[in-house]
């Protein structure tokens, strides 16, 4: 199963990352190019494998 965090901006954009097997939240922040105080919501998302 693949997750993906969606990150929710104070300015209302929104991003998504794939998460990694073993990365913090820290990492994550890096890779996505986002700070901690740019955050309003996170949401951890199942994706889904219609096909």
């Amino acid at each position: 199963m693949n997750y993906y965090r969606v990150f929710t901006l104070r300015d209302g954009s929104k991003r998504k990352i794939k998460l990694k097997e073993g990365e913090s939240l820290k990492e994550e922040l890096q890779r996505a190019g986002i700070q901690e105080n740019q955050i309003f919501q996170m949401q951890l998302v199942e994706a889904s494998n219609k096909k």
